[in-house]
């Protein structure tokens, strides 16, 4: 192989690896989005007591959700995990309108 056949090869890989970022940040926002609409609704339906239930609730609709080929990628437990940063940032500011770690 010539260098010129090497950089052709590399350029293809970043460009190619860049596009599929792009597509799992896009979806990721759009879990995110969708995460927040549904802790809304089960901060609606549950009791403050229900924590657990709530979660639980919340996560079973939006696992079933992402797309099958994120799936591959995201397993429960990495949902789960950011599930809950996603919750503890939104209550973070709505104790204060400001992101800065006060609950």
């Amino acid at each position: 192989m010539d260098i010129q056949t090497i950089i052709t090869i590399i350029i293809g890989v970043v460009i190619a690896g860049f596009a599929i970022y792009l597509i799992v940040t896009k979806q990721w926002a759009k879990l995110r989005e969708f995460a927040y609409q549904l802790m809304l609704s089960a901060e609606k339906v549950y009791e403050a007591n229900q924590g657990k239930e709530k979660f639980d609730a919340v996560f079973n609709v939006l696992y079933g959700y992402i797309p099958n080929w994120l799936t591959g990628i995201l397993t429960e437990e990495k949902i789960k995990v950011q599930l809950q940063i996603w919750y503890d940032k939104a209550k973070d500011w709505l104790d204060d309108g400001e992101i800065n770690d006060s609950i």
